[in-house]
């Protein structure tokens, strides 16, 4: 009898053991299903909330370049006709002789203290307009046009602001005849 209560309990055991086993087996096989599932749908929701917005904000930004891109155009080409019809106006206004441009009006640009300072020569009228500040600006402006990088933090936070500005560290400081012009008259007026 001892040994058949013996294997009772040893069946018992076993059968415990057993079943403990098929549960375990089960609670796997649900655990990486549920695993499995959870993956499944986190991938679905950082396709539907990240990936999905970035394809269609790509899509839209390509169109809105495409119509930025034409509108820029355009408006470099209006320019470039006014400039054309002021350049024929002031050379029906010149005298035959005269070698040099020279700006007689107010600047065109906001972005610009003056706007052709490397391409015409300045006038007192001009410069009058100017406060001091103004005039030490503009006369920098001559060098920021070829992307000289300054010394004062105050000038390159100025001219970083500028749309036009491009730090150019392999710029040697090198200007043409009506930029030396115009620096030297800036400076006569700033004293």
């Amino acid at each position: 009898m001892a040994k058949n209560k013996y294997i009772n309990e040893n069946s018992r055991a076993d059968k415990r053991k057993l079943q403990r086993n098929v549960e375990g087996n089960w609670n796997q096989r649900y655990l990486s299903i549920f695993i499995t599932i959870a993956g499944v749908i986190i991938l679905g929701a950082t396709a539907i909330f990240y990936v999905y917005p970035k394809i269609m904000t790509d899509g839209n930004t390509t169109k809105k370049s495409i119509s930025t891109e034409k509108d820029k155009v355009a408006k470099e080409n209006e320019k470039k006709e006014e400039t054309s019809e002021k350049n024929s106006k002031q050379k029906a206004k010149k005298p035959a002789n005269s070698q040099t441009k020279v700006i007689d009006k107010e600047p065109i640009s906001k972005d610009y203290i003056l706007p052709e300072s490397n391409t015409l020569k300045l006038t007192d009228e001009v410069l009058g307009k100017l406060s001091t500040n103004e005039l030490s600006l503009a006369r920098n402006e001559i060098y920021a046009r070829h992307g000289y990088i300054f010394k004062s933090s105050d000038l390159n936070k100025y001219f970083s602001t500028k749309s036009w500005y491009n730090p150019d560290p392999t710029y040697n400081g090198a200007l043409n005849e009506i930029e030396k012009y115009n620096i030297n008259f800036i400076k006569s007026k700033e004293n």
